[in-house]
């Protein structure tokens, strides 16, 4: 673990984000994120439903999400008991999220994260989902993470809920 580096979990969505032609903007987005990844910035990780959600992704797709994920040094977490009972956890708190994404964001609570990198708007970075998980975390004594899209993270839009 690097001490002054972000510690950024990444969605599938982020991953998938370079084949968004439907959206030019996220898929610009998106590359200009993978562009800051390469400098070096922050640590990279995804969780073990990463793979899960990417199986049905195309081949060619997937040839070169496995390029990034080497290329970027992206680390898989690996399957951890705590985390998925705190997925579990946030299902009680006011989070509509399918339990991929609870499990995504349990994933860098538990190996302390700092964000969750997310195109899911809907699910995964607002206002409701933010505040739920921090409070599930807070009362369990752990940290506390944010959940922000590539663009947010770049500083090129920023949400008044966000810290």
């Amino acid at each position: 673990m690097t001490g002054d580096k972000k510690r950024l979990l990444i969605d599938t969505s982020v991953m998938l984000g370079i084949f968004d032609d439907d959206t030019p903007e996220r898929k610009a987005c998106t590359e200009r994120f993978w562009d800051k990844c390469r400098t070096g910035a922050y640590d990279l990780f995804v969780c073990p439903v990463f793979d899960k959600e990417m199986r049905n992704t195309p081949t060619e797709q997937k040839e070169q999400i496995k390029t990034i994920v080497s290329e970027m040094g992206i680390e898989s977490l690996p399957e951890n008991m705590d985390a998925e009972q705190l997925a579990a956890d946030y299902k009680g708190e006011p989070l509509k999220t399918a339990t991929g994404d609870r499990r995504h964001l349990a994933y860098a609570t538990e190996y302390e994260c700092d964000t969750v990198v997310s195109w899911n708007m809907h699910d995964i970075v607002n206002a409701a989902t933010y505040k739920g998980i921090n409070g599930v975390n807070m009362k369990k004594g752990k940290k506390t993470i944010t959940v922000e899209s590539p663009a947010m993270l770049l500083g090129e839009e920023r949400p008044e809920w966000l810290p």
